[in-house]
C-alpha cells in the first residue's frame, strides 16, 4: 500500500528566501517530495556550494527547482502537484540495493507525473515577470539607502525597536514598488550600523 502524500504548508512569507552573509546571491529554493514518507514541500536549499543531503543523492527525497515564491504562491503550487506526488507515490518504492537505501519510480505513470512536475517548476522559472515571486532587492538597488534621521535612529534605538523600523520601512518600499511582497537583503545590517555609529559618536 502506497503512502498518502502530506502536504506541508509554507511557514511565512520569507520561507523560500535566504541570502546568506558573503554570498552573492540568494540560495535556490525547490519543491521536495519524500518517497519515504509522503512529505510535499517547499524550502531553500541551506547548503552552499555543491552537495546535498544523500537522500536527494539516492534518490529518496526528489527535488525540483523553482523561484522563490510567495508564501500564498508556494501554497497554491504545492496543492496543484499534490495530485501529481500522489501519482509518483503510487508508482515508486525505497528498496536496498545492496549499499545504500534508494528511491526508485516503477511505472510509467509515476514518471510521467515526475515530468509533469518538472515542467511545471520549470514554467515558472522561465517567466519573465511573475508577481507570485518574491521582490529581492539589495541596498544597492533600492536607489536610496535611508538615513539614521530619516529612519527615525538615534544611539539608543534598541534592537527590538530595529526590527519595527525594518518592518515599516520595508512595507513602506514594498508599497511605493506596488509588489505584494519585498525582501531587502542588506537593510538589518544597514540599520544596526547606523545605530552603532551615533553610538560611536556620542562615545
Amino acid at each position: 500500500m502506497s503512502l498518502t502524500v502530506d502536504v506541508r504548508p509554507v511557514a511565512g512569507p520569507e520561507a523560500l528566501h535566504a541570502w546568506y552573509q558573503g554570498q552573492s546571491k540568494a540560495q535556490p529554493a525547490y519543491v521536495e517530495l519524500g518517497l519515504g514518507d509522503g512529505l510535499l514541500l517547499a524550502s531553500y536549499d541551506a547548503v552552499v556550494g555543491p552537495g546535498g543531503p544523500a537522500s536527494v543523492h539516492h534518490g529518496i527525497d526528489l527535488r525540483w527547482s523553482i523561484p522563490a515564491l510567495t508564501q500564498e504562491a508556494a501554497d497554491e503550487l504545492l496543492k496543484e502537484l499534490a495530485p501529481l506526488a500522489q501519482r509518483i507515490l503510487d508508482g515508486s518504492e525505497v528498496d536496498w540495493d545492496g549499499n545504500n537505501h534508494v528511491g526508485r519510480l516503477l511505472t510509467e505513470d509515476a514518471n510521467a507525473a515526475y515530468d509533469a512536475i518538472t515542467e511545471r517548476c520549470d514554467g515558472l522559472k522561465n517567466e519573465d515577470s511573475n508577481s507570485a515571486v518574491l521582490s529581492v532587492w539589495t541596498m544597492d538597488t533600492i536607489g536610496h539607502a535611508w538615513d539614521a534621521d530619516e529612519a527615525g535612529i538615534t544611539a539608543e534605538t534598541t534592537d527590538a525597536q530595529l526590527d519595527e523600523i525594518e518592518a515599516q520601512l520595508t512595507e513602506e518600499f514594498r508599497d511605493g514598488q506596488d509588489l505584494p511582497y519585498v525582501v531587502i537583503v542588506g537593510l538589518t545590517d544597514h540599520l544596526r550600523s547606523l545605530r552603532d555609529d551615533l553610538a560611536n559618536d556620542e562615545d
